[in-house]
């Protein structure tokens, strides 16, 4: 991958009282090339990760001349707070908004887009249609619609008494990195990341399982081009239903699924692939708004 002619950078911003921390990578500047940016990526990582499991990607996009930022949310990374505790779930889409409106504010000449993975593949998509403000694009990639084990209807009833009575209790979650990747580096680099979080609180748990089912069966128009992703072999959230939004929704959506892939496509063996065509839609729909 051509990465070698970027740059990292890590600060702290303020979301009102709270504090995120913040990673942004550019492309170094260079005389001989036109180094206008061509656009601004925000990044929404998934549930236990943190923005430094997105540096290849990242740098990978930098080096084609885009601004790329990724913000440690609320409970994970070096973002301060209980890990994999949140206020609420609207608290976190309200976090993205407030990226966005620094991302504009930092760069007002630029557009820009979102990319979600997993958990951030959910708050996209629920940010993108519920009312909150809208990006050129947006990218969810293996989004949290719905996991591959769902509770029953029982177990369901369980968690929301659960969610009243001890919201921010954390429970154990499997993490197999051989469904993340087939890449072993990367599975071994998951193993070894202390910033990986492998619990949940059960108020985050229930948020997502009852915002993927928003968005499968009452979410409305959707006014953003948005780009799905999804790899068929993966284990962790549940390909089919990324094609039954896509079909129930239409256009704007499209969708891409990956024969064999698993959870993490930005570290799987077919990362370049991938990189490739997300970056070609990006570009297509910056044509097309521009």
């Amino acid at each position: 991958m051509i990465t070698s002619n970027t740059t990292s950078h890590e600060e702290t911003w303020h979301f009102g009282d709270a504090i995120r921390f913040v990673r942004s990578w550019r492309k170094e500047a260079d005389d001989s090339t036109d180094d206008a940016p061509k656009f601004v990526l925000g990044v929404i990582h998934g549930l236990g990760d943190h923005s430094g499991r997105f540096d290849g990607m990242a740098r990978w996009f930098a080096a084609r001349g885009v601004l790329v930022y990724c913000f440690d949310q609320v409970g994970h990374g070096r973002s301060p707070g209980p890990r994999m505790v949140i206020p609420s779930y609207v608290s976190m889409l309200r976090d993205i908004d407030e990226f966005l409106r620094q991302l504009r504010e930092a760069h007002p000449d630029c557009q820009v887009g979102l990319f979600g993975q997993s958990m951030g593949g959910n708050l996209v998509l629920n940010h993108q249609f519920r009312d909150y403000s809208k990006t050129t694009f947006a990218v969810a990639g293996s989004p949290m619609l719905r996991a591959i084990h769902e509770p029953g209807a029982l177990q369901m009833t369980m968690f929301r008494l659960l969610a009243k009575l001890i919201p921010n209790r954390t429970l154990d979650v499997p993490s197999d990195p051989k469904g993340l990747t087939r890449d072993p580096d990367a599975q071994q680099a998951f193993l070894d990341d202390p910033l990986v979080q492998r619990t949940i609180s059960i108020r985050l748990g229930l948020a997502l399982i009852e915002s993927g089912a928003w968005l499968l069966n009452e979410s409305q128009s959707l006014s953003t081009p948005t780009l799905i992703t999804h790899g068929d072999a993966d284990p962790v959230t549940c390909h089919q239903a990324s094609i039954e939004l896509a079909n129930r929704v239409g256009n704007p959506i499209d969708l891409k699924i990956w024969p064999d892939g698993p959870h993490d496509l930005h570290h799987d063996i077919v990362q370049e692939e991938y990189f490739e065509y997300v970056y070609d839609w990006m570009i297509q729909h910056l044509d097309a708004t521009t």
